[in-house]
């Protein structure tokens, strides 16, 4: 669905000379507001002197009277204007200047009258009075508790919901894990609410005034260490944790059954929307909505709703069984509730068995099993995807009945135990996602600030379901002076570069837009995915766990002030062959007096292709060569190819990318084989290395041999379309070292359109330095008796051994076939 934008901008007093970088969004006070007012907020950061514009992603909220402090840079006035029909909840803002767009950040909006915390009101005896039907915004500190009174009379509810874990952004660390209590004069608790299903670890408490009185609402941090801002909704509003069924069919209207509240079970109708996905739907009873929605699912599926008794299997024999695609919807009531469902399918007839439970706020840890009609197991899940919900893709052995049961995976129930089943078939479907650049930073590079007459590029990840074949982009609408272009995303990669140009003349300006990518095969025709981001926009311990996402539409693509750079990498004559190597000369164009480092980021690499992630402009440089890698796997394609070029000029980075260049990747020129040589040291030798060609080059190569053992020699060979042989003549010397020198591999050069091409042949080569043999000792002369010392006597040899019989028969038998010769 296309997200749209609404603003009001109020343009500002040029500032400094110096170009900026992107504007780093990080909180508003207040986090929110009332519908049908204005309301002063004070945006704080970092680099928003130009900032111009305040954008939120959905209808209902305008800013006027944009100010931005230009000196310091650190904040942004705006007034909100919210609309009286404007969504109540969460919604993604923006801030907007000549520099781009920031991160999106959260604000809230509330039904009720807002109030500010005025202390002190941190003792039970003297807390702040407030009226009925109001959202306080406070704060918490280390070791101090919030008290709020409020009178209610008999009967009358008094609900407590918090926000406060979700609107405070601080960079890995939860600020605050809320903690409140209904309270009595008397000081009892009447109820208490730390972690809740319904919100996570948000709190949500909700009573019925057991008497005429004035009761106490007690906020803090569980753990009394929190540090930041709350919103606290403190109404006589319903406050139901589940709805019944959990989903319904896109563009229907449902009757839906809301549980949990202290005033018990009621019933209200709600038209889905026709979008696919996630709504929330509220409650309203007797004139009154809760202070948030409950979520529910929309699908194009219906609803089939459990029939009591289906405690076990054959207690739904008699209950129909409907055919897939469908949604089964239940309550697990008690502890120990198992519920069953029948369904009809044919032979080899597949679909996912997907639950929504955990996911929708319910506390239901979901357990689903699939049976034939005898009750032989298929087969089932807990856990998957990272959540609590259940996924089982079924295919079905034959055509028949099945049976479908549902529990809890500590047989757990009660009132607000909803789960929802939906069968989905195995349709194609295609996820647009970015990847994440910087660990636990969902948000970092995807918004494309593109400077005039310059370009900027982002890898686009693409996951297929249930298809395959080649993909396409599309952005239907972009800023005025903007272009696209990328290629064809190639069946094989799941990431691919999509590169954005902005005239000179562009005009500065942007917009939320619709990235889209849609199937290229003809069996696909019409599957297209369209891009959303799930945004961690609270993390914390252990090790930055999420505590808190949500799902961002649209991409951020605007046209910002021109860059003092621009880089530009040089066209290749020539192509990259697997196991090849390429310099690609990048050049830096710099305006006058623009003499800063810029580094030359790779975004992504065509596959088999590898090189530095990044290089370094030196300050005042103008050229580098950038050396890219080509494995012997390299996928056989032209690719497009470009760098992004960063650096910082005092407040903050700011890119620019180059144009794509066109890297060609084929198939090796020849292959060879080193055989193994063995010299001794200090002496000569030969490498003899035997080339088969694969494919003729023009003219003479030269052919160069790599990785010789320290302190030899070699001299570079010519080789021809018509070589079979080279030998390299090495020369050792006397201090060359012994042993086997095993990584001897050579390369082959020649020159095409006036640019090398490089090719390594013969991995692995040995060659081995032997010792030279040790002289012959000479024997030493006998010393010549002394004249009075007589001469030893030679020992008499030792008699001749006796032959064996075995022997003696041997030698008898050669004697007589000699006398017969």
């Amino acid at each position: 669905m296309k997200t749209l934008f609404h603003c009001i901008a109020a343009f500002l007093v040029a500032g400094s000379a110096l170009q900026a970088a992107s504007p780093d969004l990080q909180n508003s006070n207040p986090r929110g507001g009332q519908r049908g007012t204005e309301v002063e907020v004070q945006f704080t950061g970092s680099r928003l002197w130009d900032i111009t514009e305040v954008r939120f992603h959905d209808k209902g909220i305008i800013a006027k009277d944009v100010v931005a402090d230009e000196k310091g840079g650190k904040t942004v006035k705006a007034t909100l204007v919210i609309a009286p029909d404007c969504r109540v909840g969460e919604h993604h803002v923006r801030l907007f200047g000549k520099s781009g767009f920031s991160y999106a950040r959260l604000f809230y909006v509330s039904q009720f009258q807002e109030i500010k915390e005025v202390e002190p009101n941190d003792e039970f005896e003297a807390p702040q009075v407030i009226p009925m039907n109001t959202t306080v915004n406070g704060t918490a500190k280390p070791e101090e508790v919030d008290y709020y009174k409020v009178t209610a009379k008999k009967g009358e509810r008094i609900s407590v919901e918090m926000e406060a874990l979700r609107i405070n952004n601080v960079r890995n660390q939860v600020a605050i894990d809320p903690y409140v209590a209904i309270l009595d004069k008397d000081r009892f608790e009447l109820a208490i609410s730390d972690d809740s299903a319904f919100l996570k670890q948000e709190s949500v408490a909700s009573i019925v005034a057991p008497e005429d009185g004035e009761y106490v609402i007690e906020v803090r941090d569980a753990s009394y260490q929190g540090r930041g801002y709350y919103r606290a909704h403190i109404s006589n509003t319903p406050r139901p944790l589940g709805v019944y069924p959990a989903g319904g069919q896109a563009g229907s209207d449902v009757e839906f059954t809301y549980l949990g509240d202290p005033k018990g079970a009621f019933k209200h109708k709600s038209k889905l929307p026709a979008e696919m996905g996630e709504t929330k739907v509220f409650g309203s009873q007797d004139g009154q909505t809760p202070a948030s929605g409950n979520p529910v699912r929309v699908s194009p599926y219906g609803n089939v709703l459990e029939q009591e008794p289906n405690q076990v299997w054959t207690e739904v024999k008699e209950q129909a069984a409907p055919s897939l695609p469908i949604a089964f919807n239940g309550v697990l009531e008690k502890d120990g509730d198992h519920d069953y469902f029948r369904f009809t399918a044919k032979k080899n007839e597949r679909f996912r068995f997907r639950s929504y439970a955990n996911r929708l706020g319910t506390p239901v840890d979901t357990v689903i099993n699939i049976y034939d009609a005898k009750m032989k197991s298929i087969g089932g899940n807990d856990d998957a995807d990272g959540s609590k919900d259940s996924r089982y893709d079924f295919k079905a052995p034959a055509d028949g009945e099945y049976h479908l049961r549902v529990k809890d995976m500590l047989d757990q129930g009660g009132e607000n135990y909803v789960y929802r089943i939906e069968t989905e078939p195995f349709e194609p479907r295609i996820t647009v996602t970015m990847p994440e650049m910087i660990r636990r930073d969902m948000q970092y590079r995807k918004q494309f600030n593109i400077p005039q007459g310059g370009y900027y590029a982002m890898n686009v990840s693409v996951k297929r379901e249930n298809l395959s074949g080649e993909l396409a982009f599309d952005i239907p609408k972009l800023p005025k002076g903007v272009t696209w272009e990328a290629g064809t995303i190639a069946k094989s990669q799941s990431q691919f570069p999509i590169l954005l140009k902005a005239a000179a003349d562009a005009p500065i300006g942007g917009d939320i837009y619709d990235l889209q990518v849609k199937a290229l095969e003809e069996n696909y025709a019409g599957t297209t995915g369209t891009y959303q981001q799930t945004v961690h926009f609270v993390r914390g311990n252990p090790n930055g766990a999420s505590y808190y996402a949500a799902d961002v539409d649209g991409l951020p693509i605007a046209v910002v002030e021109k860059a003092p750079f621009r880089m530009t990498i040089d066209q290749p004559k020539v192509p990259i062959v697997r196991d090849g190597t390429m310099k690609l000369k990048v050049r830096l164009h710099r305006d006058e007096g623009f003499d800063k480092k810029v580094v030359a980021r790779m975004l992504w690499r065509p596959p088999g292709i590898s090189g530095p992630s990044t290089m370094t402009f030196s300050e005042k440089a103008t050229e580098l060569d950038y050396e890219l890698n080509c494995n012997a796997a390299a996928e056989l394609a032209e690719w497009n190819f470009c760098l992004l070029a960063e650096t910082d000029l005092g407040r903050g980075q700011i890119q620019s990318a180059t144009p794509f260049i066109k890297l060609k990747v084929e198939e090796p020129f020849a292959k060879m084989k080193i055989n193994m040589s063995s010299i001794k040291r200090g002496d000569a030798g030969e490498l003899i290395c035997d080339i088969e060609h694969l494919r003729d080059f023009p003219g003479e190569a030269d052919i160069q041999v790599f990785g010789l053992p320290a302190k030899s020699t070699t001299s570079v060979q010519k080789a021809s379309k018509d070589t079979a042989q080279i030998r390299f003549p090495i020369q050792t010397a006397a201090d060359t070292p012994i042993g086997q020198a095993k990584n001897i591999f050579c390369t082959l050069v020649f020159m095409q359109n006036g640019e090398p091409i490089q090719q390594r042949l013969g991995m692995g080569g040995v060659v081995r330095v032997d010792p030279q043999p040790k002289a012959p000792a000479k024997p030493a002369p006998k010393p010549a008796a002394k004249p009075t010392e007589v001469a030893k006597a030679e020992p008499k040899p030792k008699p001749a051994k006796p032959l064996s019989r075995l022997e003696q028969l041997r030698l008898e038998a050669k004697k007589q076939a000699a006398g017969a010769n």
